[in-house]
């Protein structure tokens, strides 16, 4: 279970439902120091081993549906996984909207962020703007996940799973313990999972969503003195998935006559093409900590190296758009002839896509951390990252064969239609301090500040003939991009158990690129004069007020906490994609302003017995929009109304050796839009989902067995909105997941 907004309180009974009737708490690193989640004045929600373990949390989707408004999509390829907190959105070819920080180590490509997660010590998803904290893209929050950590006790698991609805096994464990006592310690992790996949495409006669990911991780940690640690650590990761399994749905053609539908979910995959995803990442850490009297000197130094390449059915019948194909029916066949309806369909007509996205980054931080019991507490540091990404994007001939050559310019396979090619070289540094003083035993101020500087440059590689502007083969495009970001906070301890905060805090991402010649072709071939788009876009930022109430009542076996907040953001970046041209692009909502609130808790009611709740409410409005002027006053998208989070956790003897453990969630989503028009038929209703687990164990071994989805909801977890003048609207969506139901096995030595 989690605990947001702080105190982030351990869940469950323990191995053995006597434990203690109250309620535990939990030590948060949300402000980069140790301390009790209740006397932290920023909104958090904290996972537990315990919790991860109870809960089976395997991924970002299982523990981001359990914390009040923040929302998690994973649409067509592992890279396009989206994490929306607080109506600050992460649009596609965008950097996200939360700096993602795995064990101390922030790791700036988001395509890294959705992976098997397993050997998990805590899990902290903060909220709101803390860009003085966490630098860079911590517009709308942080996440950190700490992995445990080897020591003096040795300790081993294996795991094995089958789900039997996709067809999918999973196996993996850890071993850890001392090399040498008390001085040099290791810790091996490693998971492979494998899914046959849950839909059918019925052109290809085969899984339409078939899986695999491969995950080994290893740790070790030297004690060269007693005040002198070092920390090495190193991930290898690889995954093969579907990508562009989108279904189509257009405005006027037979099924929609009377426009797109949202709810419908009857669509077949029905792509010829066999479309491909595979992701392989290198990640390198190195930690030092000197401790002294005077506090801690730490310096990290970390690299990470992602490759990524997808292929994939085309998106849209040229045809609809007069462009003849050879052989083919006549363009104005499309709205008439559901045979010929394409955008992912069956026939040649809708080509083929072609993507990489490769990124390496370097990064170093130091700082220096002050002993966290003085009156007067402080961390100052500086911070460096060198980061080369190369895009390709292709649009292509479909010639029978599939994407048969993953080669940016198609080849005799593939002959190529469009294409934009970039490497792009940035480097960023910051310089960070805190500052908390108690005023009086009760009574803490503390300030955060933090001045980041990004340069970015981007070197134009789309061959000649596929360029819309004439010479600019090579040419390099530079910007830099700054801010500084303060955070003010006042905490007071009103009992030993209520605490009440307010903060000020801002945040931002940077600016980038879009593709050389966007704004030329979105003009002169998709003929939007009007369009504010240009081939560079600005620095988005955020300013949010909130005030909340933490407490810790009924002697300790309940947790109420309470939270509001109003945010303000300025030149949202938002994806918007142009059909004639194939244009892919980072436009701007001027001004959007989001207002909030939320509630959670838990209650221990029964020794053994956890009952937990939350609610989040967002009213998210565009207040100014030069790009689409009548948009203002619309809700901003991928921002649900509210959500609701009930759920129990029970565990209770069978004997003296064993525990019966039961778990049920329930979640529900409000309504929510996929487009800034709010178009009529794209507006995703709420909806119900419920989890369950029921489990027996040990302290050696344990069985689970569990669901997801546990009625089968079936609905479309995503969806690309493209609204074309005097044309028709395209609303592309993605299936969700259906309902899954599996068991665990797992042995402890």
């Amino acid at each position: 279970m989690i605990v947001s907004n702080v105190p982030a309180l351990a869940q469950g009974a323990g191995s053995q439902a006597g434990s203690s009737i109250m309620l535990e708490e939990i030590v948060v690193i949300a402000r980069q120091r140790n301390e009790t989640a209740r006397e932290t004045p920023v909104a958090v929600a904290a996972f537990t081993a315990e919790t991860i373990e109870k809960a089976g949390i395997s991924g970002p989707a299982d523990f981001l549906s359990l914390t009040p408004n923040v929302s998690f999509l994973q649409t067509t390829n592992v890279g396009e996984s989206q994490v929306h907190i607080r109506g600050v959105i992460q649009p596609r070819d965008a950097e996200p909207s939360f700096a993602y920080v795995l064990d101390g180590v922030l790791v700036p490509n988001p395509n890294a962020f959705n992976q098997e997660m397993i050997d998990i010590e805590q899990i902290e998803v903060i909220k709101g703007p803390i860009g003085s904290i966490y630098g860079r893209n911590a517009i709308g929050g942080a996440i950190l996940v700490t992995t445990k950590k080897p020591g003096n006790e040795a300790e081993g698991q294996v795991q094995a799973g089958y789900e039997f609805r996709g067809n999918e096994y999973k196996v993996g464990g850890y071993v850890g313990g001392p090399l040498v006592e008390d001085k040099l310690f290791a810790r091996l992790t490693a998971v492979y999972k494998d899914r046959g996949g849950y839909y059918d495409n019925v052109t290809l006669n085969k899984k339409e969503d078939d899986f695999s990911e491969g995950l080994v991780r290893g740790r070790l940690v030297y004690k060269a003195t007693d005040d002198i640690e070092i920390d090495l650590s190193a991930g290898y990761g690889k995954i093969k998935g579907p990508a562009f399994n989108f279904n189509n749905q257009t405005a006027g053609t037979p099924g929609f006559v009377n426009g797109v539908n949202i709810k419908d979910t009857s669509i077949p995959y029905a792509g010829n093409v066999d479309s491909f995803n595979n992701q392989e990442r290198v990640d390198l850490s190195a930690k030092v900590d000197w401790d002294s009297e005077a506090g801690t000197l730490t310096f990290t130094a970390a690299y990470h190296d992602l490759k990524e390449n997808m292929g994939g059915e085309g998106a849209v019948d040229l045809a609809l758009f007069g462009v003849p194909f050879p052989g083919g029916p006549a363009p104005g066949d499309f709205f008439t002839n559901p045979a010929l309806i394409e955008g992912y369909g069956p026939t040649l007509r809708d080509g083929t896509q072609y993507q990489e996205r490769n990124q390496d980054d370097t990064s170093f931080d130091l700082r220096f951390t002050s002993p966290g019991e003085n009156r007067l507490r402080y961390i100052a540091g500086a911070y460096y990252i060198d980061f080369n990404r190369e895009i390709v994007l292709n649009r292509g001939n479909d010639l029978g064969q599939g994407v048969v050559v993953a080669d940016p310019l198609g080849g005799a396979a593939n002959p190529v239609v469009a294409v934009t090619w970039t490497d792009n070289a940035n480097d960023a540094w910051a310089l960070f301090g805190q500052l908390a003083y108690d005023l009086t035993p009760d009574l803490e101020l503390s300030t955060a500040l933090r001045y980041d500087k990004e340069n970015r440059s981007s070197e134009n590689l789309t061959p000649a003939a596929f360029s819309p502007i004439p010479n600019v083969q090579g040419l390099v495009r530079k910007d830099s991009f700054s801010s500084l970001q303060p955070r003010v906070s006042l905490r007071w301890k009103a009992t030993e158990d209520v605490s009440v905060y307010a903060t000020y805090g801002e945040g931002f991402r940077s600016g980038g690129f879009n593709p050389l010649g966007s704004r030329f072709n979105i003009i002169n071939t998709d003929g939007v004069t009007n369009t504010t788009v240009q081939d560079a876009f600005g620095k988005e930022t955020s300013s949010s007020y909130e005030a909340g109430v933490k407490s810790r009542l009924l002697d300790g076996r309940m947790t109420l906490n309470v939270a509001g907040f109003n945010t303000k953001v300025d030149n949202a970046q938002f994806f918007q994609f142009f059909p004639f041209s194939l244009s892919r692009v980072i436009s701007i909502v001027d001004r959007n302003e989001i207002t909030g609130f939320e509630v959670d808790g838990m209650a221990r009611v029964a020794d053994g017995l956890d009952l937990f709740f939350g609610y989040g409410y967002l009213h998210s409005k565009i207040k100014e929009n030069k790009e689409l002027p009548q948009t203002v006053g619309n809700r901003f998208p991928f921002t649900a109304k509210y959500d609701v989070i009930l759920g129990g956790q029970y565990t209770v003897p069978l004997t003296a050796d064993y525990d019966l453990s039961a778990r049920v969630e329930y979640n529900r989503t409000g309504p929510m839009f996929f487009d800034t028009l709010n178009t009529p038929g794209t507006e995703r209703p709420a909806i119900d989902l419920v989890n369950i687990r029921l489990g027996v164990e040990n302290e050696t071994w344990g069985a689970t067995l569990y669901a997801r989805n546990l009625f089968d909801k079936r609905y479309n977890v995503d969806g690309v909105v493209l609204v074309v003048p005097n044309t028709t609207v395209f609303n592309f969506t993605t299936k969700a997941i259906p309902r899954t139901v599996g068991v665990e096995l797992k042995a402890r030595f």
